[in-house]
């Protein structure tokens, strides 16, 4: 689809990258702006929000132009699309801090593993557990084949079946010791999740050793760019 995101692709070399999707919830742009380590590359992926992100110092913030439901998918394929080397992915009402920055990059890392990291409420202390916080490297994700965009539109699963392909393809292994702080305001809070349809997905596509279905159906820019559009 169209782009002019290669153009404006970070050619520098990171460490990390971080890679936050975006639908709304602006206020917590200051503190990843304040937990932003040296050795970072931060991505916000705005996915099509009715609250546009513009460009923000020291971010690269990409933008999908149409609103497509549910399209989690479809940004978080487009985070790793523009990165390199070893990438977190999250949400943006995660927060990855400066310390949990420190631990990865202090972390044995080894290619052909994906790592799950935990993630602690900062409201109530509570620690729990999701497929959301993971930590990867572009190359393995290329070999897993991202995420399964057919599942964009509708509710959910679409990050089970990722983890699914990982086991078969890569090592897991639980990072829970480094731990996100989570936020429980996310924007997508009373909108549908019905699991209907794309629990009969995910039966169909559970048994695929990988992702090959067709990636970033969608048009999308850099921000700072997006006068050339």
């Amino acid at each position: 689809m169209v782009s002019l995101g290669e153009v404006g692709r970070d050619t520098r070399s990171y460490k990390l990258t971080i890679v936050y999707t975006y639908y709304g919830q602006q206020e917590r742009i200051p503190d990843i702006i304040k937990e932003k380590h040296l050795d970072t590359r931060v991505i916000v992926v705005d996915d099509g929000s009715p609250e546009p992100l513009m460009k923000v110092e020291g971010i690269d913030v990409y933008r999908i132009v149409e609103d497509i439901p549910w399209n989690v998918p479809g940004a978080r394929n487009l985070g790793f699309h523009v990165s390199e080397g070893w990438i977190v992915s999250t949400d943006i009402d995660h927060l990855v801090t400066f310390d949990n920055v420190e631990e990865i990059l202090h972390m044995d890392k080894e290619r052909g593993v994906m790592y799950l990291l935990g993630r602690k409420d900062v409201d109530t202390g509570e620690e729990s557990t999701h497929f959301s916080e993971l930590l990867i490297h572009k190359d393995d994700f290329e070999i897993v084949g991202g995420f399964d965009e057919d599942f964009s539109g509708y509710y959910g699963l679409e990050d089970f079946l990722f983890i699914l392909q990982c086991r078969r393809n890569l090592k897991v292994v639980e990072a829970r010791h480094i731990k996100t702080r989570m936020f429980d305001n996310c924007p997508s809070k009373g909108h549908s999740r019905d699991y209907t349809r794309n629990t009969h997905l995910f039966e169909q596509k559970k048994h695929l050793q990988r992702n090959e279905s067709k990636r970033l159906n969608f048009n999308w820019f850099m921000r700072g760019l997006e006068s050339d559009v």
